[in-house]
Order: C-alpha cells, then sequence, then structure tokens
C-alpha cells in the first residue's frame, strides 16, 4: 500500500507524508448514554436526573467529561465500581443515563450484545491529548519488515481509540516479491505486554496501538517494524478511491447484511467500499465464523494490494492520493517509505502472497484483565500453531 503515497512523495515533496505518517493525536469519545426507549433527547433533559459512570477505569477521562457535564446542567452524579454495576444501574432504572468513554463500548457489549441496539448516546464531548508518535525509521533498508495492520471499529477519525478487531501481519520480502499475510483471532487469549495479565487481544486495543504491537511481538516471539492503523472508514475512503477492487470469494453468499441486501458469487467479485466492509466484517454466514471472515479480510487487502500496483492506479495517483490523506496512521516513516516505493518503481514486479492463520479451541473464561467480573468467549491459541506461524514469519525475516 506505500507505493501509492510514495509516488505523490516523489513528485510533489513531503508535504503529503507530513500529513500521513503517525498521529500525535488520540482522541477519547466520552457519551452520555440512555436507554433506546426513555424519553430523553438531548443533554439538558437529565437537569436534576442520575448519572453513573465506573470510576475503576479511565479516570483521567471521565472527570473531564463530568466537568464538561457540569457546566451544562445539575445532575447526581453517581459512582460504580465495575462495568457490570454501570450496566445493572441503567437498565434497572437505578439511572437515568451513564457516562462511559467509547473506547470501552465493547466491553459493555460482552456484558450484552444487545446493548448498542437498546441504548442511544445523546450527548458526546471528545477529549484530544497527545499520543506516543515514534516514528520507525531503517527496518526497509534489507527488504524484508513486518507490518501489523490493525483494523479499530470505528468510524471517523482514525485519531478515536478503540479495540483492535483485525490483527493482520504482513511480512513483506522486497527482495523476493513476496508477502506472508498472518491473521490473529480477535478473540485470541493472551498476556498484555503492559502487565502480563490476560485479555482477548482485541481488548489490547483500548490501551492504544503500542500495546497490541507489543502484546503480538511477545506472543509470537517476532519484531513487528511498523503498523497501520486503519478503521471502517479507512476501508470505505480506500477501496472508493481506487474504483472498487476485485474479490475473490470461495463461497457464493445471499443474505442482508446491516441492512444492505448482498450477493456474493463464488469467485472474483468487483466491490464497492461500502461492499468490500460489509463483506470484511461477516462471519455469521460461514460454519467456521471468525476463521472465514480472518480469510475474507486478507481477500480484502489482496485485491487493495493488487489494485495499487496496477498501472492505472499509478498513473492517476494526484487524483487518488489527494482523497486519503489522513485514511491511516503509520510509524512508517517518509524515507522507509520512499525506500519501498523506489525499490517497486524499479522493476514494478508483481507480488506472491501467502497466507496462515492461528488456530485454537473456544473457551468460555472468566476474570479477563479488562472484564474482571464476567465470563466471556476466547480462543486458547494451539501451541503447536502458535510457534509454527512464528517460524514461518522469523524464515522469511530471519529471525
Amino acid at each position: 500500500m506505500a507505493l501509492v503515497f510514495g509516488c505523490f512523495v516523489i513528485h510533489s515533496g513531503s508535504s503529503f507524508m507530513n500529513g500521513f505518517t503517525g498521529t500525535s493525536i488520540q482522541t477519547d469519545a466520552m457519551s452520555v448514554v440512555v436507554k433506546d426507549d426513555s424519553s430523553y433527547k438531548e443533554l439538558k433533559d437529565l437537569e436534576g436526573k442520575t448519572l453513573q459512570y465506573n470510576s475503576s477505569i479511565d479516570e483521567d477521562n471521565i472527570d473531564m467529561a463530568i466537568k464538561d457535564i457540569d457546566s451544562q446542567i445539575t445532575c447526581d452524579m453517581s459512582v460504580c465500581s465495575s462495568w457490570e454495576e454501570l450496566y445493572s444501574a441503567l437498565y434497572e432504572g437505578k439511572s437515568e443515563a451513564i457516562v462511559m468513554n467509547e473506547a470501552y463500548r465493547v466491553l459493555m457489549e460482552n456484558i450484552d450484545e444487545n446493548f448498542s441496539e437498546d441504548t442511544r448516546v445523546i450527548y458526546q464531548t471528545e477529549i484530544e491529548s497527545d499520543a506516543d508518535n515514534i516514528v520507525n525509521e531503517g527496518s526497509v533498508k534489507d527488504g524484508v519488515f513486518n507490518i501489523l495492520i490493525s483494523g479499530i471499529d470505528t468510524y471517523g477519525s482514525i485519531s478515536t481509540r478503540s479495540r483492535s478487531d483485525v490483527n493482520m501481519i504482513m511480512t513483506v520480502d522486497m527482495n523476493e516479491h513476496k508477502i506472508l499475510l498472518t491473521g490473529i483471532p480477535r478473540d485470541c487469549y493472551v498476556p498484555l505486554a503492559m502487565n502480563g495479565e490476560y485479555d482477548k487481544l482485541t481488548h489490547s486495543g483500548i490501551y492504544g496501538i503500542d500495546e497490541t504491537v507489543q502484546t503480538i511481538e511477545n506472543f509470537l516471539d517476532i519484531r513487528i517494524d511498523y503498523y497501520y492503523r486503519v478503521n471502517f472508514s479507512s476501508v470505505v475512503n480506500v477501496v472508493d478511491v481506487l474504483g472498487g477492487i476485485d474479490v475473490y470469494s470461495d463461497k457464493e453468499l445471499n443474505g442482508t447484511w446491516t441492512n444492505k441486501n448482498v450477493h456474493i458469487i463464488k469467485g472474483t467479485n468487483h466491490m464497492d467500499g461500502g461492499m468490500a466492509l460489509r463483506y470484511a466484517r461477516e462471519r455469521h454466514s460461514y460454519a467456521e465464523g471468525d476463521y472465514h471472515r480472518i480469510q475474507n479480510q486478507q481477500e480484502v487487502l489482496i485485491g487493495i494490494i493488487n489494485k495499487i500496483i496496477s498501472a492505472d492506479t499509478l498513473m492517476n495517483y494526484q487524483t487518488i492520493l489527494g482523497k486519503v490523506e489522513g485514511t491511516f496512521d503509520t510509524n512508517m516513516s517518509k524515507d522507509d517509505l520512499l525506500t519501498v516505493i523506489r525499490n517497486q518503481l524499479s522493476d514494478m514486479k508483481g507480488y506472491s502472497i501467502e497466507r496462515q492463520y492461528l488456530y485454537g479451541n473456544g473457551k468460555m473464561t472468566y476474570g479477563l484483565y479488562s472484564m474482571p467480573n464476567s465470563r466471556l468467549y476466547t480462543l486458547i491459541p494451539n501451541e503447536t500453531g502458535r510457534q509454527e506461524i512464528s517460524e514461518k514469519i522469523k524464515e522469511i525475516t530471519g529471525g
């Protein structure tokens, strides 16, 4: 994917790259949430009412959100000590509304999968803070490197903090023109890098992209040189800007996904951004569930890669690149992006792409770090499989 961005730099200088590599801002969206069947429509409707929040986590952002709310209405702020208590307060009517960071919405959905459908956000304030912005340099010089594609489950600003719903390692060998895609299920049961406590891999994204990177590095005993952080809007925007992509499906599918009628043929399908996103997210249509979703995500990524390195895309790079600035967050330096580009432009060869997946056994697990009082579905990784995918990555990167 870096190929297109680099072409712009070669012809037009580094201004575009300055806006592309490495966000220095982290955004936390703090929401006031009510039951969907309530009469409350906006913040002023909660004048004199009870609002509750979870005091066990995210204290600084909660304090700032409460100050913002207090500056607009007078209400009774009450403290809960866990997500389960906060959920019960709203659903049992002990509180008319709750205050929560959208980064932690998944934790409420872990308690009740219908939480988002049963509730509404009537007010939201965004809190911006400085984020770690350590640009990585030099790892592409030998032509072999690992990139983590981290997909967060949000629309809008790429700086918004959220769970890491997609975790794909792209091992690139520019010398041999080979790419290895390694998919790791989001429910994988792993020790977090920050404290060694076990949790779902997807929850690592709540604590920032660096936490996801370091957790996967430790888990697979590999080095991740770069990350590309994307969200729902990223996928839709890039695919549409490219004029759609061709995606292979190994099954014919019919159905309604996210209120859209979908027909996928067995074979190659041309998809716009919305369709590509829906296809990459769908898992209920497959007996293999999340494993098949990872396969579909890899097919979408392959479609994007193939389209980006096509001659038609290169001929129209100025129009394309003007529409995707700010779509990604990455720690790859401008110089390293240019190295990748110049290498590719020197011969214009395509890449052979191989795929692998981490398998495991599903289990209901109690006491995860992010949800210590709940019993949640996790995927216990197959140890032999973990070692095999680690070794395959090391065979390419040299350990």
